[in-house]
């Protein structure tokens, strides 16, 4: 397949080429990373926008014809996946199942740069007759492939959610803010990063200093960028933590940065590079916007892991979970097969049929493929 140009400046293509020296940062360094890729795809693109705000979202790339923005466009949010999927799967199951963020008010966005875009149009991901098409192929996205999820809450809200910290007036001082297709100006209060700089993905979450659960339940860490490299949780939950003072190291970073200064306001949550730490327990990452109530057992790996569609071009897992809980761990083969054999399952097990196929840890394609096949087609991400 041809490779396409890199939808960002050319120092990320720099930056991009360093990564993948024999160091190996995004394995060995896995924070200062995340600061990086956080100072690349929140650079400023013109106005108000930084450079993730001018990449495909959802409803650019899930649709009959898909096209990466020629410019930049207000933002089309919808409420959380989690908590639109939970409200389903607690109407069938004659419950809630426990999806909904204490941040109900949030709204959300993912976004993809133009090398993620290309390899999804390519191999016809976008819709639900290509998911049928490619069951059972083995599918690996380019080296610079980047994602973004980003959480939003409106302006006027941001005063009552941060415990009256900030205030109306300085809500642009201390986050970025831009405006939807509504018209509405919303405050980002949370962010996801993911890269393909290895097979699994990096994995980073960053969360705005004055979240007040920031750091609830599983604590943050940043061993690169903050002065105070680990931050216990509060004895109680929404109380609000002090800010992330920044590193000598990562201040220097942020000095020459051409961005809404206001990113300096953003803490590292944590980043993740494995489903295990070396005593076999289960790494956990979650954010306190995104995953809500269940960040105590969010595992950014696991939970993208279970991305996968069936032999129908349908989502398999719904947002993941597992027996009503969000799972913890490494990848269970039975999740994409099933077998005759008994353990242990391995490649060369004899017997096994493929059930499901994984969307390489990128939950937005069995979630928001066009349903092409039914008429009229279902477009199920469509931004507001």
């Amino acid at each position: 397949m041809t490779r396409t140009t890199l939808a960002f400046p050319l120092c990320a293509l720099c930056f991009l080429a360093a990564a993948q020296t024999s160091d190996n940062p995004a394995m060995n360094a896995p924070d200062e990373l995340a600061w990086k890729l956080f100072l690349q795809v929140n650079a400023g693109a013109g106005g108000s926008n930084a450079l993730f705000e001018t990449w495909a979202s959802d409803t650019d790339t899930f649709r009959a014809a898909p096209e990466f923005p020629l410019s930049p466009s207000p933002m089309r949010l919808r409420p959380p996946v989690v908590v639109t999927q939970g409200r389903i799967a607690g109407q069938r199951n004659g419950r809630f199942m426990p999806l909904i963020p204490p941040d109900s008010i949030s709204r959300e966005e993912s976004r993809r740069n133009k090398e993620t875009f290309d390899f999804i149009v390519a191999n016809n991901l976008y819709k639900v007759s290509g998911l049928k098409a490619a069951f059972g192929k083995e599918i690996s996205f380019p080296i610079g492939a980047i994602e973004v999820k980003a959480n939003w809450r409106p302006v006027g809200d941001i005063p009552e959610f941060t415990l009256n910290r900030v205030s109306l007036a300085d809500v642009p001082k201390v986050f970025h803010v831009n405006t939807g297709a509504d018209g509405k100006a919303y405050a980002l209060v949370s962010m996801h990063i993911i890269s393909k700089l290895v097979p699994n993905w990096t994995w980073a979450t960053f969360e705005n200093a004055m979240n007040p659960r920031r750091c609830d339940i599983l604590g943050c860490i940043d061993r690169f960028g903050a002065v105070t490299s680990v931050v216990a949780p509060n004895a109680q939950a929404a109380k609000g933590y002090p800010d992330c003072t920044k590193s000598s190291a990562l201040s220097a970073m942020i000095s020459s940065a051409a961005w809404d200064p206001a990113f300096a306001n953003y803490c590292l949550k944590g980043t993740q590079t494995d489903f295990l730490d070396n005593t076999g327990l289960a790494n956990r990452l979650g954010n306190s916007i995104t995953e809500g109530p269940f960040v105590g057992r969010s595992s950014c790996l696991t939970c993208h892991s279970r991305a996968a569609w069936d032999k129908n071009g349908k989502n398999l897992y719904g947002i993941g979970f597992l027996n009503g809980k969000a799972p913890l761990g490494p990848i269970d083969p039975a999740w994409f097969w099933s077998f005759t054999a008994t353990p242990p399952i391995d490649q060369s097990t004899p017997g096994r049929t493929r059930i499901g196929t994984s969307a390489d840890f990128v939950w937005s394609i069995p979630f928001c493929a066009y349903d092409d096949t039914v008429n009229p087609p279902l477009t199920p991400c469509k931004g507001q």
